[in-house]
């Protein structure tokens, strides 16, 4: 059975290809020979040979989270494929402003000196597709169950009560997922809480967490532009703030690594 590795590439900003990378594209990893701080660097290009960034390789790159998510370092990589005279093809499964997040294939690479790529076996690439087309079946029945659940009812005008559910229960917006890792950790029980924005902050923020992780930040009134000038459901959540809330919190609508509404 082919292992699949997954990395995270960091270093987007220093970097400025003029082919952006995007979720479900794909990129190309080779080993950076020529790098003076890394020995065991891997420089990611997009599909025009441009280069977007390098795995992460240390402490500060690749957080706890990333690791407990299944990520692996540059150097773990390196020790399990060889990328001697190779370059190895990875699926972009998640793409932020920041950095990327990568599927590995170990047995899909070329050799740097030939047009000949290396991909999984006929039959298993067949059972794979099956797999996912399976997948794809059940995601689609999911959603369509999960629309049908989900019927919003807005009361009154812009200025007048917050919208609701059809059960009555009251929705708030949440933004800037992709500054937190809360959303990759979302099988904990949600809550609301007004923390400092860091530690020793005067300042504070209403945030939703999953567990002890953030997820995101609920936007204040000076945001409502920003929401609707980016088509983010924008829900006023000023009457949280102060007060302890023990509700259940319930996520409505989620965009990855964007937004999300939730129901209290």
């Amino acid at each position: 059975m082919e292992k699949i590795y997954q990395v995270k590439c960091v270093g987007l900003s220093f970097n400025h290809p003029q082919s952006d990378v995007k979720a479900g594209e794909q990129v190309v990893l080779k080993a950076d020979m020529d790098n003076k701080f890394d020995k065991d660097a891997v420089a990611v290009y997009n599909l025009d040979h441009e280069i977007v960034g390098h795995v992460a390789n240390s402490e500060r790159t690749l957080s706890p989270n990333n690791r407990r998510n299944g990520n692996i370092s540059a150097s773990e990589l390196k020790g399990e494929i060889d990328f001697t005279d190779k370059e190895f093809y990875a699926e972009v499964m998640r793409a932020y402003s920041s950095c990327l997040y990568l599927e590995v294939h170990e047995n899909k690479f070329k050799y740097l000196n030939s047009d000949e790529i290396s991909v999984p076996e006929i039959s298993e690439v067949a059972a794979l597709k099956s797999e996912i087309d399976a997948l794809k079946v059940l995601v689609s029945n999911l959603q369509d169950e999960l629309d049908s659940l989900k019927v919003f009812v807005t009361v009154g005008g812009e200025d007048s009560s917050p919208s609701t559910t059809s059960n009555g229960r009251v929705l708030y917006s949440v933004v800037g997922l992709s500054h937190f890792d809360g959303q990759d950790h979302l099988g904990y029980d949600l809550s609301i809480a007004e923390e400092p924005i860091f530690e020793g902050a005067k300042g504070t923020a209403l945030y939703l967490k999953s567990g002890d992780y953030r997820v995101g930040v609920f936007p204040s009134n000076k945001k409502k532009q920003y929401c609707l000038d980016n088509d983010i459901p924008y829900y006023d959540s000023k009457v949280l703030k102060g007060r302890s809330f023990d509700g259940t919190v319930m996520i409505e609508k989620i965009v990855y690594g964007e937004y999300a509404v939730v129901s209290v």
